[in-house]
């Protein structure tokens, strides 16, 4: 086992202590492994570059699994397997007592342990950061940036895909400080404290300042604070862009788009929405067959055609798009310098120029731009549900599925790894 991996294996294992709580998972950690090395001698100063790398590798995995899921809950993607456990996903049916989406693995498509590991991995980091001096870690400032900016995208995502939330952590003595459940929003004040502690430690380089200012202006837009979404976005760059690197080491590095949809895998089909947008933002092909044992039509996205093919978390692009939605709300009367920024994505996209008449009808070109520029980046299903975009299909009609019908759920329910496992969490919400 290589030391990197070893430290992912840590931070996994610090999410079990700290969300699971289960009889299964203490009679495991009472096993003594002879390839895992103990935490405490992994947590030296002479390994702080090695344990940030690892924060962003556990990010980056979780990321393209809650891309896969989000896009399957909101309406970018359809499953199309015969994988019963799938199929909550894009019925919008999903329970707490759902364990895909709860408990398995990011190659797997799960989401709130590896989106969890990712955060405590990152929140613990940052703990030992703090403890250690600049003598003996001499770029620490910019690790605790780095470090700060990935917690904070972690708890985005995790804000933005669950109905609510618990943030715990592992105290220096490896007791869990266990949190108690809190709001959506309450989540997002959480990760723009981490962006501000990003933004304002003095150790970050340009690319995670402006990775922290995008994700500082993506948290106050889910809060509604307009003014300083507009703030934050105003600075970052036209042409900036942080993705998630991939690679064919190995299945959890792979684009998880990619593994889903491609030319050798049909286990997610597009959209419907998406299929006929004649976007060159939106591209896609329609295979014309149905999926192996299912009535799914095959679309493929095109966006991602290799497995090492990055997925933008945070742009200059979507801090445009910011920008203008702050304006509409700020500026209801006066969209003059919203329609300039949503004409030039039109443009990219082939479309004829817009003049919004009021502020819905410049939201609502504003989503559409939106679905189209950040389409399998994670975003929509954030806006699915801010806006309670409707549902397409209608909730009631009949899934492909025999005898399955569409529901109405928008966003991911606190599992039960976490209910039961948490003592600050009720049992029942």
């Amino acid at each position: 086992m290589t030391q990197t991996h070893s430290i992912a294996s840590m931070s996994r294992l610090l999410l079990m202590l700290a969300a699971a709580g289960l009889s299964a998972c203490e009679s495991a950690l009472e096993v003594e492994t002879p390839s895992r090395i103990p935490a405490e001698q992994l947590e030296t100063p002479g390994n702080a570059g090695l344990l940030v790398t690892s924060v962003v590798a556990d990010f980056e995995c979780a990321f393209g699994a809650y891309v896969v899921l989000g896009g399957m809950v909101g309406d970018e993607l359809l499953d199309a397997t015969q994988t019963a456990d799938r199929w909550p996903y894009d019925r919008r049916g999903m329970l707490r007592s759902d364990r895909r989406y709860a408990v398995s693995a990011c190659p797997a498509l799960g989401v709130y342990t590896p989106l969890q590991t990712a955060r405590v991995s990152a929140e613990n980091v940052i703990r030992l950061l703090n403890g250690w001096t600049d003598a003996e870690v001499p770029n620490r400032q910019f690790l605790l940036a780095k470090a700060s900016a990935y917690a904070g995208y972690s708890l985005q995502l995790l804000g933005e895909g669950f109905c609510s939330m618990a943030v715990s952590n592992i105290n220096a003595d490896r007791s869990v400080a266990y949190g108690g459940e809190i709001t959506r929003d309450s989540v997002f004040r959480l990760a723009e404290a981490r962006f501000t502690a990003a933004i304002t430690g003095g150790g970050a380089d340009a690319d995670i300042m402006n990775m922290a200012l995008v994700g500082r202006a993506r948290a106050r837009q889910q809060r509604g604070d307009w003014a300083g979404a507009r703030a934050d976005a105003l600075v970052a760059p036209p042409g900036y862009v942080k993705s998630a690197t991939a690679s064919t080491t190995s299945s959890r590095r792979e684009n998880r788009v990619w593994a889903q949809s491609s030319a050798t895998s049909s286990a997610v089909t597009v959209g419907v929405l998406y299929r006929t947008m004649n976007d060159p933002r939106v591209p896609v092909v329609d295979e014309g067959r149905i999926a192996a044992g299912t009535s799914v039509d095959v679309w493929r996205q095109e966006k991602y055609t290799l497995a090492t093919a990055p997925i933008r978390i945070a742009s200059g692009d979507e801090a445009r798009l910011i920008r203008a939605e702050a304006d509409i709300m700020l500026n209801p009367g006066d969209p003059t310098v919203a329609d300039s920024i949503i004409n030039a994505f039109r443009q990219d996209g082939n479309q004829a120029p817009i003049a919004s008449t009021s502020q819905a009808e410049a939201i609502a070109f504003l989503v559409d731009q939106r679905r189209r520029e950040l389409f399998l980046e994670g975003q929509h299903l954030g806006d699915y549900i801010r806006y309670q975009l409707p549902f397409n299909p209608p909730a009631g009609d009949p899934y492909h599925i025999s005898g399955l019908t569409y529901a109405s759920g928008r966003c991911l329910p606190l599992p039960d790894v976490e209910r039961l496992g948490n003592p600050e969490v009720p049992d029942e919400p």
